[in-house]
């Protein structure tokens, strides 16, 4: 799994969230405000929208280490 920063806010969406994107099964998982990782991935719609995103480099910035 890659993990990535939101560098922006966007709708529905705000900055500084951190993403888990699973290349392997197309998942994407979120973090909580307190650093806990979501145990489930994330809608279909909402995870749809964040590859998207992450095709554009100035909303997603990858950061170091794995889940």
């Amino acid at each position: 799994m890659r993990k990535y920063k939101l560098l922006q806010d966007v709708p529905f969406l705000e900055k500084g969230r951190i993403f888990y994107f699973d290349d392997e099964s197309g998942y994407i998982y979120a973090t909580e405000k307190n650093g806990k990782c979501y145990e489930y991935p994330l809608r279909t719609g909402l995870a749809g929208y964040l590859w998207l995103l992450l095709t554009e480099r100035r909303y997603m910035r990858r950061l170091k280490g794995n889940a």
